[in-house]
């Protein structure tokens, strides 16, 4: 039978061996009902000596959630809390149960599967999306983690100067994923979770994966200059790309609108253009 406490001393002797100032001891998951393997957190947790015991809970099964964290933290003591699945709870209503059940503090959030889709917890942000405000700060962090200020300022003059193309187009499109999944996005924006209900149904990853394919498609001289484009290459590009010849059109009046609204909301009036179309939301 594996010795769990044994393993567990004998990776943290090593990584303190090898100098790691780092180490972390994932226990997998357990239910709280489950006496003996609660006993082995407890002896794994004596055996170490942790400096931190974080509990890791899924926001989507509500009060369940809060019963567990409650009872872990009884049998344990945990000192912190990383609550996944947040960006499925519109409303983050465990996020205050678990803290007010336990009185330990929420260190992160999950709000995705990738790696980087792991944030520290701001309590007054997270009040901001419950109450349909948005969380621009972190909406502006994860732009700054993406884009950088050269990339914004050389896109900005492309918009101003009417030479933003297809190109363009499909560069922004991949920072914009860079920065999280659609359904993410709109959350942090001001009347987003509208939009996010209004969308119920669509899949908007898979809109921008059809129009990468199209532009990708192209060759760089349509990419740089979208009125060359006639039927014969339509024709061409929908079967580079799979896609059919209306998708094609389609794409294109999407680039000729999100250009010309780009272009409105740099010149004069912008703000109150923008400010007209968060009010409408």
């Amino acid at each position: 039978q594996m010795d769990v406490v044994r393993i567990c001393r004998a990776g943290v002797e090593r990584g303190r061996d090898q100098g790691f100032d780092l180490i972390i001891l994932d226990t997998g998951g357990r239910l709280h009902i489950d006496n003996e393997l609660m006993d082995e957190l407890v002896a794994v947790k004596a055996a170490v000596s942790p400096h931190e015991v974080l509990l890791v809970a899924d926001a989507m099964t509500g009060q369940d959630a809060v019963t567990m964290a409650g009872q872990f933290d009884q049998k344990v003591g945990v000192t912190g809390v990383i609550l996944t699945k947040v960006e499925g709870d519109a409303r983050g209503g465990a996020v205050l149960s678990i803290r007010a059940a336990t009185g330990k503090p929420i260190k992160f959030l999950g709000v995705g599967e990738k790696l980087d889709a792991l944030e520290p917890f701001h309590p007054d942000r997270m009040a901001s999306r419950i109450l349909g405000m948005g969380d621009v700060l972190s909406l502006i962090e994860k732009a700054q983690e993406s884009i950088t200020r050269e990339q914004a300022e050389e896109a900005q003059k492309r918009l101003t100067s009417n030479t933003f193309t297809l190109e363009d187009f499909r560069t922004q499109l991949g920072q914009m994923s860079r920065m999280g999944s659609f359904e993410q996005i709109l959350g942090m924006l001001p009347g987003g979770q509208k939009l996010k209900h209004a969308m119920e149904g669509d899949k908007p990853e898979r809109e921008i994966g059809r129009v990468v394919a199209v532009i990708d498609s192209m060759t760089p001289r349509e990419r740089r200059d979208h009125t060359i484009i006639n039927g014969s290459r339509k024709k061409r590009i929908a079967r580079g790309s799979g896609t059919t010849v209306q998708d094609v059109n389609r794409l294109i009046k999407q680039f000729l609108s999100a250009k010309k609204l780009a272009k409105a909301m740099t010149g004069a009036g912008g703000r109150r253009q923008l400010a007209q179309l968060m009010r409408s939301m």
